[in-house]
């Protein structure tokens, strides 16, 4: 993208955009309107333009706008704020210069669509499913367990776990599937369910510190904040079953998936009944996690899932932006983060109305932001035909030989570091 300027430098280029009337040019979905800022009030930027396609724009789109300041092509991000005439933008990433990208990237409209294949990106089990993913590797170390082999670390968990707990047990899928509602939620969601106090009768919420890391009422409820069904089960019905369980002599609850891969292969449990009534705390939980991280790990290692097959599975995630020459996706699996490295090469498909376009592309960005990974791919290798069909179709004109000369927003190309 380039070199984001400094605040103070920034608020003098852009009031001088107002102030001297400079020619700026906003670029919104396939439009390149030409205008000028009249105000600049913080982040909030006055454009104005002579183009009645300006009131085309709507609330909430994502435009880029790029003007040129003695001589040095500049850009920034912004989000339309107010429709109409003059509108108002207001700034989403700063301002960037010396701008390094050869096409612009704008945000995908339309029929569009990117898939990839890679090999052994799965493995094949007969377990359930779940949303959670966990791989391993050679350097797995733990202060709290011994993992020479499967009855050492068993042992030594069976050992802790009677001082914390009047009750555990460690129960696998292998010979049944998940029956209970317990063991159908944890395996589903692959999250720990943990009730440190059944006398609360409710679910942790959002803002519990472990809520990464267990079942919280948010999967009972929509966006808007009101109840749905999830398993079968209304939050107000599972608060209720909590209430039964101190009831019935429960104190507290740990259920804790065993996470291989993409499966739940199975679950340890704590529980303080009747006269033992300690809460658990974050700590016993964190206990459990770990354990069942090495317990995958040794029943790998002792040939346990050596019925496992690997294969090639199609990815389809979602393109956030893309120019002429790449584009940024989005995927939230974990699995393909660790397949997909930084500078690695992939074969794309991307799919545009009718058209399928083969690119090869390479990974030139990658990020992790909350529970979603980011990629940006640089193409390589694409037919001449395709290229100018997809030009046309992300900026709504023809190829032309200035764009071949110049980068983003009319930039003359950086210089060559030989």
């Amino acid at each position: 993208m380039g070199t984001r300027i400094g605040r103070i430098e920034q608020e003098f280029i852009l009031h001088n955009l107002a102030e001297k009337s400079i020619p700026v040019e906003l670029q919104i979905r396939k439009l390149n309107i030409g205008g000028v800022i009249l105000s600049v009030e913080e982040d909030i930027l006055v454009f104005s333009s002579s183009n009645s396609e300006l009131n085309t724009v709507r609330y909430g789109e994502t435009a880029t706008l790029f003007f040129s300041f003695y001589s040095n092509t500049m850009t920034a991000s912004c989000r339309v704020v107010k429709e109409g005439n003059p509108v108002q933008l207001k700034l989403e990433k700063g301002v960037y210069k010396n701008l390094r990208r050869k096409y612009i990237r704008v945000n995908p409209d339309g029929d569009i669509g990117l898939t990839f294949t890679l090999e052994n990106a799965r493995v094949i089990l007969d377990f359930p499913r779940t949303r959670e993913y966990e791989s391993f590797d050679s350097g797995i170390f733990s202060d709290e367990f011994d993992f020479k082999s499967i009855k050492s670390l068993i042992n030594d968990f069976k050992l802790k776990a009677a001082d914390m707990a009047s009750e555990n047990k460690i129960v696998m899928f292998r010979s049944r599937k998940p029956e209970t509602f317990e063991e159908n939620l944890i395996a589903e969601t692959g999250k720990c369910l943990f009730l440190p106090d059944t006398q609360r009768g409710k679910l942790p919420d959002r803002n519990d510190p472990a809520a990464h890391l267990v079942v919280t009422e948010d999967f009972f409820l929509n966006r808007d904040g009101t109840e749905k069904e999830f398993l079968g089960k209304t939050l107000r019905q599972v608060d209720k079953e909590i209430r039964k369980k101190y009831e019935s002599g429960i104190n507290a609850e740990i259920f804790c998936p065993v996470i291989y891969h993409e499966y739940a292969v199975g679950y340890v449990y704590l529980a303080n009944k009747k006269n033992r009534t300690i809460k658990f705390e974050e700590k016993d939980l964190t206990f459990c996690k770990e354990f069942t991280r090495f317990l995958a790990y040794v029943l790998d290692r002792n040939g346990y899932f050596a019925n496992k097959k690997e294969v090639e599975s199609e990815f389809q995630p979602e393109i956030i932006d893309i120019s002429a020459s790449g584009l940024l996706f989005t995927h939230p699996e974990k699995k393909l983060s660790e397949l997909l490295g930084l500078y690695g090469d992939i074969q794309l498909t991307l799919k545009v109305e009718q058209r399928k376009m083969n690119i090869l592309s390479r990974v030139m960005r990658k990020y992790q932001y909350k529970e979603q990974y980011f990629y940006g791919l640089q193409f390589l290798e694409i037919a001449p035909e395709d290229f100018r069909f997809l030009f046309e179709y992300v900026y709504g004109r023809s190829f032309t030989e200035a764009d071949d000369r110049l980068w983003e927003g009319g930039a003359t190309p950086p210089e060559l570091e030989l």
